[in-house]
């Protein structure tokens, strides 16, 4: 048996990896009008706003507990996405980005309770640290104050954050529903005594 380190996607992993990668299509179709128009007015609110878009890779990484699965969700997402955006394929930087950062931060991580909770914390300070490193090129000349990219830094953070504790709080649920366990793990396949 391999190591849990070491674990391959399953077909099963890899159909769950696919169907939150088309939510979160369905999530960036939702908030592309409000991330578009927040973008030029308010840099800090569209840097917090703009964490949904790590809230399905970090959910895939906590459903499934393989590691890769994060960067997995996210690069299919950022293939779906990269098609309905009218920025094309340089959405997918950013995209696989966050996923990346997540699978390296947790990667050795499994289960949950507190130590688990600080590591995804960790995964989503290093993503809004390196999401907005990415984003901070783009910036036009008059949102280069100072407030404004301490906001922006802040509000990175803080959506990843965001997008992190609510993805627990997602996985919790559907652990409880039955989604994301394995088969041997479901209360129904236990042995009787």
């Amino acid at each position: 048996m391999a190591s849990p380190t070491h674990r391959r996607p399953t077909t099963r992993v890899l159909l769950i990896c696919g169907a939150l990668a088309a939510v979160h299509l369905l999530i960036h179709l939702a908030t592309a009008p409000l991330l578009t128009a927040l973008a030029p007015l308010a840099p800090p609110l569209y840097a917090l706003v703009a964490g949904v878009h790590s809230l399905l890779p970090f959910l895939a990484r906590r459903l499934t507990d393989v590691p890769g699965t994060a960067v997995l969700t996210s690069a299919i997402a950022a293939v779906f996405i990269a098609v309905a955006n009218t920025a094309g394929v340089i959405v997918i930087v950013p995209l696989v980005l966050a996923g990346a950062v997540i699978d390296l931060v947790v990667w050795r991580t499994r289960g949950t309770g507190a130590r688990v909770r600080r590591r995804y914390l960790l995964a989503a300070v290093c993503a809004g640290t390196g999401l907005f490193g990415v984003s901070v090129v783009v910036f036009s000349p008059e949102h280069l104050s100072p407030a404004i990219l301490l906001g922006s830094f802040l509000g990175r953070i803080a959506g990843e954050m965001l997008a992190s504790e609510l993805s627990g709080a997602l996985a919790s649920a559907l652990h409880r529903a039955g989604v994301g366990r394995n088969r041997t793990e479901a209360p129904h396949n236990s042995p009787s005594s």
